[in-house]
């Protein structure tokens, strides 16, 4: 279904907060995601050889709600999570490469599009603007060296 794209930041942001509160309770939405990114890049699943999906799986949830929530600009609890997070997984730390968040935001998006029982094809333009602040925050984290 295509429906015009002309939104105001408000209604896109409104739009991707309704998308994720009709996915965020599917449990199977983490390994779908984690299917999703080592499918579009394999390499990336080293970082997760020693990893406990059961809370993993619980941790990305958690991120992507927070990426979504500091969206409006109001919620100064996410932005704090937001900066330990990409501290956490900068250079000196996770080292998770800047490159990365490209499947990263890849995989979110086609798990989005499987999961969304109302996925219409502009949702997608709508997610990618809108994470992309938080994950270009992310990203020039990467050098940033933690407290």
């Amino acid at each position: 279904m295509i429906r015009e794209r002309k939104k105001t930041w408000k209604d896109k942001v409104h739009l991707v907060h309704n998308s994720w509160s009709r996915v965020n309770t599917n449990t199977l939405f983490a390994r779908s995601f984690y299917d999703n990114l080592f499918f579009l890049n394999k390499d990336l699943k080293v970082k997760f050889k020693n990893t406990d999906f059961k809370h993993q799986d619980k941790l990305l949830m958690q991120a992507v709600g927070m990426l979504i929530s500091d969206l409006d600009d109001e919620d100064k609890f996410s932005k704090k999570q937001i900066s330990r997070l990409a501290i956490s997984h900068n250079h000196y730390n996770l080292d998770i490469h800047p490159h990365s968040y490209y499947y990263w935001v890849e995989a979110l998006v086609l798990t989005l599009k499987e999961m969304d029982p109302q996925w219409y094809d502009s949702m997608e333009y709508y997610w990618r603007e809108c994470v992309s602040f938080p994950v270009s925050y992310m990203i020039s984290q990467y050098f940033v060296r933690g407290e």
